[in-house]
């Protein structure tokens, strides 16, 4: 119990637990769980899981928009102004830009819900050079 004695050390415990406890807020989701028939913000964009379905191989059908605001989610129009965008199938292993960052499909579960996980994501302005996210 001498390291609490000492108050150098007690600030220097105190900064550390702190700088400790704010790295650990600051993760990024990795994985994201879409629910059929939900929208969700994925990275800044409205994402919506239109089918989970199953079939060899299994398939989903995707729209999003990175253009809307967050609070179209609430709405019935998730995508925001306009005509909704067309829904995209993606298998697993397909991928999708989501602003700088590249979501794969990892997982789906046929008639409920699809997992995308963040795998890449840019290095330089135009999008040329990509960093796997580990």
């Amino acid at each position: 119990m001498l390291l609490f004695r000492n108050p150098n050390m007690r600030i220097s415990l105190i900064m550390l637990v702190t700088l400790v406890l704010a790295a650990c807020g600051r993760t990024e989701i990795s994985e994201v769980t879409l629910e059929v028939g939900k929208a969700a913000r994925v990275n800044g964009c409205n994402v919506f899981l239109h089918h989970a379905l199953q079939g060899d191989p299994f398939v989903t059908d995707v729209t999003w928009v990175c253009d809307a605001p967050e609070s179209a989610l609430k709405e019935k129009n998730w995508w925001g102004e306009g005509v909704q965008p067309p829904a995209s199938s993606m298998f697993v292993g397909d991928c999708l830009r989501l602003n700088k960052k590249i979501y794969c499909m990892e997982t789906i579960e046929p008639g409920k819900s699809a997992t995308l996980k963040s795998t890449y994501e840019e290095q330089n302005w135009n999008g040329e050079l990509l960093r796997r996210v580990r």
